[in-house]
């Protein structure tokens, strides 16, 4: 049975707002089962989530060849709902790898894959390092609509991503909503030129200073911070050990931290043991390099 492998995603790394996120090791699989009057999804979100062809996986597939015949698809997943973790780029990226396996007429390439879905999602910071795996930086091309340029590079070999999860969901379209609609030119001047600094500083692999940088965005951090106030305990408790690297991944709840190996157990200790944090799953997870893939 043919089986979509797609990755959680951490986006809006520090500055990098809309524009630069990484792959980690929780999946949705989508197992393609057999033909089928009419489409039907076995997965295990509960009834607030279609099971039909008003399924996000499906309605994504059908994008690429509105052809397709219906299947039972079989759908299993340690991406939690709402929170950061890109759940709903895994499953338009997952519902275009679908469509794209079962159509007759229609073959993409990864570049079409993704410049569809930024269409569906909006933006690439999720979508990019679901398909690419690693980090990636993606963008509109200035010379051509509906075209999207992403830069990929490794993870760091020796840090480990820590995720913070707090119980609660947070839906993007209420996390958006408390942005603010203008921003004072000097803060977008400042925090700009920090964030083509945490760019270089990937790019250049000087993983400290991009630590640094991770903890600097006032695009969309400090407002958030009402709706996610666990941000705040966390840095909190990293910087009473030195170590650096928090972020609000996505539009929240989940916390990421980047932090050395090395580091990782006695932060995970100190994390576990706040009662300020008691209500959110804490774990230490893997940088994923390979991003979206299928087996046969």
């Amino acid at each position: 049975m043919t089986e979509i492998i797609v990755p959680a995603t951490s986006a809006n790394m520090g500055p990098g707002f809309d524009s630069l996120g990484l792959s980690v090791n929780l999946f949705l699989k989508i197992k393609i089962g057999p033909k089928s009057d009419q489409w039907f999804v076995h997965h295990p979100f509960g009834k607030e989530v279609p099971s039909d062809e008003q399924n996000m996986i499906v309605l994504s597939a059908l994008t690429v060849d509105p052809n397709i015949h219906p299947r039972e698809i079989f759908v299993r997943s340690d991406i939690p709902l709402a929170r950061g973790l890109g759940s709903s780029s895994s499953a338009i990226v997952g519902g275009l790898l679908l469509g794209n396996t079962l159509s007759g007429s229609v073959e993409l390439s990864k570049q079409q894959i993704l410049d569809r879905a930024v269409k569906i999602e909006g933006h690439p910071d999720n979508v990019a390092p679901a398909i690419f795996g690693g980090i990636v930086i993606g963008g509109p091309n200035p010379i051509k609509d509906d075209d999207f340029w992403t830069y990929q590079t490794d993870s760091p070999k020796n840090y480990v991503p820590i995720a913070v999860i707090p119980h609660r969901q947070l839906a993007t379209s209420a996390s958006r909503s408390a942005l603010p609609k203008v921003l004072d030119r000097h803060i977008a001047i400042k925090v700009s030129a920090q964030s083509n600094l945490l760019v270089a500083s990937i790019f250049k692999q000087d993983w400290q200073k991009t630590c640094q940088l991770l903890e600097v965005d006032q695009f969309h951090e400090p407002y958030r911070l009402k709706l996610v106030p666990e941000l705040k305990i966390v840095r909190s408790i990293c910087h009473a050990h030195n170590i650096f690297g928090s972020y609000l991944s996505g539009a929240g709840t989940t916390i990421m931290i980047m932090t050395k190996k090395d580091q990782a157990d006695l932060l995970l200790d100190q994390l576990k043991k706040s009662p300020s944090l008691a209500d959110c799953d804490i774990a230490a997870l893997a940088f994923d390099s390979l991003g979206s893939r299928i087996l046969a």
